[in-house]
């Protein structure tokens, strides 16, 4: 079997995301960004999707409601984002990127943008575009064996 057959496709994904990760955050350094983790950088990419609820996070991220509580406490003190009153709840609190944050978010954005077109320049235009195409489909619920 050849390497690709022994790693299952669950691994590739989470060794895409961590090359996309590990791009952002050099380059958020190098631009005298802030240093996440590889949660953290989870977390605020499921806001930067819209999702406010941290519970909603969690559910997105597949982790606990208390590991997200603990990124978002240390997201707080770095001054990225902030928890706010739910208008729809008030006991509750949504997140929403700091005017420190917004900035940062942009910066960002631009990043994983030319990390996407500096993926195609190594491995081609047309392979993106399907895997992002791919990626973007309705997969449907998880499927039971």
């Amino acid at each position: 079997m050849t390497q690709s057959q022994d790693t299952n496709l669950a691994q590739l994904i989470i060794r895409a995301f961590y090359w996309m990760d590990e791009g952002l955050q050099q380059n958020l350094r190098k631009a005298g960004g802030p240093e996440v983790s590889h949660a953290q950088s989870m977390v605020i990419l499921v806001i930067g999707e819209g999702v406010r609820r941290p519970s909603q996070i969690a559910e997105r991220l597949g982790i606990s409601r208390q590991a997200v509580h603990q990124s978002l406490r240390e997201l707080v003190s770095m001054g990225l984002v902030e928890l706010v009153a739910d208008q729809e709840d008030k006991r509750a609190k949504v997140v929403k990127l700091s005017k420190t944050g917004m900035p940062k978010h942009l910066v960002a954005a631009d990043i994983l943008e030319r990390l996407e077109g500096a993926l195609g320049a190594r491995i081609g235009k047309r392979k993106v575009k399907q895997l992002r195409e791919a990626l973007e489909s309705d997969w449907g619920e998880p499927v039971e064996l």
